[in-house]
């Protein structure tokens, strides 16, 4: 296991690039907070995070999760012709969403509970969607290539596109600077990722109506077993902040956010690089009947270190750090954090370890797991007159049970395909 995780083995140099990257891009809008906090108000940033929810729920669907299956093929004609169908769908879906913003704009605000005078910055949501789906595309071609220090700087670019754009526009009042900065960095993100797609082994000529027309239908479960449940838990993880802005207040998402946004920096630095080399080199042993669980298991060891150390720091520090870093006004998100820190901690684990669904062929089970989750998330909907904090203890508890139950399944998965590689197959 050791000699696994050393610094000469193939996984230690591509975690290592990809973790150096991404360090330095999610740096920039992290050391860029004090600023932008100081520059736009709370109220500000929760219209920001609402917007970013939607997004995120959209980006699931624009694809049709065939950007999932990239790195399944074992030649990359096939993988270049699902990255050519899922920018085909891309656009479609772009296209349409267009529309029914110019057609319904002020129901959609109000469903959602934006403000009316955020109520514009939805016109960003078509380009910016199709800008992050054809690049989430991308980097699953970059992984199957393991071109892994393309995929670090295309994330410095995106991160140092939008926190310049944000800062300027705060800094000569321009309205609307944190959604345009957050469409500057996709945009730079993706025409950055098409040139290094070509120069990576992709050819226009391996793609054609029929060979997209078949992967399209050798895929298939993706889009039938695994976008609707996909769909359903991205909508739990964020649905939690349309209710706070619905049941409170803008401001109070604002400062929740803040919370999910110092939280997340194990998954940001560690959970998603670690899990795409993994992807990649796991697809790679399971097609040899190699084992895994030596790998999986010392990588957990790291995790479990990681999570200790934040838990700890937030129950000791969260409401000063927060407050020295981000103005007395934000102590309320170290409060905040102190509560949602356990959810935190176990989603860090489960991301981290989230690609074994899919490399094993688990489509319907994490399907199902999506599913309750959604369900369970949903029950907050009648959850209605607490104070924000055992409002938050509740969706905690929730994301607990259902994040443990997730880890379970996932050690299942790989102790099933152990037992499977060390007994042969059957007589």
């Amino acid at each position: 296991m050791l000699k696994r995780l050393s610094l000469n083995s193939e996984f230690a140099r591509n975690s290592a690039a990809l973790i150096l990257g991404t360090i330095v891009a999610q740096s920039i809008p992290i050391l860029l907070q004090p600023v932008l906090r100081r520059i736009y108000t709370p109220e500000d940033f929760g219209a920001m995070a609402v917007y970013l929810t939607l997004l995120s729920m959209l980006t699931i669907a624009f694809s049709l999760r065939y950007e999932a299956a990239i790195v399944l093929p074992r030649n990359d004609r096939a993988a270049a012709n699902l990255l050519s169908l899922t920018f085909l769908v891309n656009l479609v879906f772009s296209l349409v969403l267009l529309l029914c913003i110019i057609l319904f704009r002020e129901d959609i605000a109000h469903l959602i509970g934006l403000p009316e005078k955020y109520s514009a910055s939805l016109f960003f949501l078509p380009a910016a969607s199709l800008a992050f789906s054809m690049y989430q595309s991308i980097n699953y071609w970059l992984i199957r290539q393991k071109a892994f220090k393309l995929s670090a700087s295309n994330k410095v670019i995106r991160r140092s596109a939008e926190g310049l754009v944000q800062a300027g526009s705060g800094f000569m009042k321009i309205p609307g600077g944190l959604f345009i900065g957050d469409l500057a960095g996709n945009v730079l993100n993706v025409l950055s990722g098409i040139r290094q797609v070509f120069r990576t082994g992709f050819k226009l000529g391996f793609v054609s109506g029929r060979k997209m027309r078949y992967v399209s239908r050798k895929y298939a479960d993706f889009p039938k077993y695994n976008l609707l449940p996909t769909l359903m838990s991205n909508a739990a993880t964020v649905l939690p902040f349309l209710l706070i802005n619905k049941f409170y207040s803008t401001e109070t998402v604002g400062y929740v956010d803040l919370s999910r946004l110092v939280l997340s920096i194990p998954l940001i630095f560690i959970s998603a690089t670690v899990s795409q080399v993994f992807f990649q080199q796991t697809v790679e042993k399971i097609h040899r009947s190699q084992s895994v669980k030596s790998d999986m298991t010392g990588v957990l060891y790291i995790v479990l270190a990681i999570v200790l150390a934040e838990m700890l720091l937030i129950f000791l520090f969260g409401p000063e750090l927060f407050a020295f870093v981000f103005g007395s006004n934000y102590g309320v998100s170290g409060i905040f954090s102190q509560i949602l820190v356990f959810s935190f901690a176990l989603n860090f684990i489960g991301s981290t370890f989230s690609f074994i669904f899919i490399a094993f062929g688990k489509i319907r089970m994490n399907s199902i797991w999506q599913v309750v989750y959604f369900l369970a998330i949903c029950s907050l909907f009648f959850i209605k007159g607490l104070v924000i904090e055992d409002f938050l203890k509740i969706y905690v508890l929730i994301e607990v049970i259902m994040h443990l139950a997730y880890c379970c399944l996932a050690w299942m998965i790989i102790q099933g395909y152990e037992r499977k590689i060390n007994t042969g197959p059957a007589d």
